[in-house]
């Protein structure tokens, strides 16, 4: 066990593990890509890097409300290194299961020494605010979404807030102990900080992000024409339903197809079937370069804290 540590550990080994995230992320590119060129053509210049500024933002945004999150546990932990953190992980999401992007998540968050219990916490309350956020941000389009999807939506909210709360939390994380083999005589105790204002202020967090992303998506759309800023809430239940869909479907790397296809379904009504499904072309293909672009910088400049 310890060899294949210290093999693991090998800077070499390391490095072919990051450029593989970034083939397969920028494959998928290559690979989804072939409409872009015919896309681009056909947009205004200054609207597309308008959402590739405010994607990249958001993304920005979404590393804040993580290192927050961390902050609020106890970890001792930099911005920077929370954002090396949740930008390589995104690459995960481009390959099918999205197992590495869990496990790339736990991997880097536990070598800047953040705890196992921290980094349980921090991703089951993450996730779980995460998409809460996202059912609010799409209740502008529960009239547009099939009946299934409909209820979904309002009740996954209840749901995530029963996962979240401190006691359902705590056996979650003790079972998930248990079942690797780990469990320690008395009960693992949570961190501590997490009062109900440290909810709130996350949840507020991450409407922040789901706005900016909404607004990419407005800008996506403006791109191809003139648009009313009335078309906003239902670009941002596009982009919130859409993207948590896309994690939901593990078969579908990055949620390929799934994102584009519930969001064709709510922006249509509105802009039309064709000018839904080439904004959502579009703003898959800067997406997948913010993220590309974040990790490479990432990977680039080691943290403070590691170079120590």
């Amino acid at each position: 066990m310890d060899r294949l540590r210290r093999l693991a550990a090998h800077p070499a080994v390391k490095a072919a593990y990051y450029l593989l995230l970034l083939a397969a992320a920028a494959y998928f590119l290559f690979r989804w890509g072939d409409r872009l060129p015919e896309v681009l053509a056909r947009v205004q210049l200054r609207w597309v890097m308008a959402s590739l500024a405010v994607t990249a933002l958001a993304g920005m945004v979404y590393s804040y409300v993580q290192y927050t999150l961390y902050r609020r546990l106890g970890a001792a932990v930099s911005y920077w290194t929370t954002f090396r953190i949740i930008t390589i992980s995104q690459l995960g999401k481009y390959l099918p299961g999205k197992v590495l992007f869990a496990g790339n998540y736990y991997l880097l968050s536990r070598k800047a020494g953040i705890s196992t219990v921290q980094v349980g916490s921090s991703f089951v309350i993450s996730q779980a605010l995460w998409m809460l956020t996202a059912s609010l941000c799409g209740l502008p389009a529960l009239s547009l979404l099939n009946p299934v999807l409909r209820y979904t939506v309002l009740v996954l909210p209840l749901a995530l807030v029963l996962l979240i709360h401190p006691r359902f939390l705590g056996g979650l994380l003790r079972l998930a102990q248990r079942l690797a083999g780990r469990a320690q005589g008395e009960p693992l105790p949570l961190p501590e900080g997490l009062a109900v204002s440290s909810y709130l202020w996350l949840a507020l967090l991450f409407l922040l992000n789901w706005a900016l992303a909404g607004l990419a998506t407005w800008f996506s759309l403006r791109a191809f024409g003139p648009l009313a800023i009335d078309a906003f809430p239902l670009a941002l239940a596009s982009t919130a339903l859409g993207t948590v869909a896309g994690l939901v479907a593990l078969f579908a790397p990055a949620g390929l197809g799934v994102r584009e296809g519930l969001g064709a379904v709510i922006l249509a009504p509105a802009v039309g079937p064709e000018m839904a499904l080439l904004s959502l072309v579009l703003l898959r293909g800067i997406t997948a370069i913010v993220d590309i672009l974040f990790a490479v910088m990432s990977m680039a400049i080691r943290s403070p804290r590691q170079t120590s």
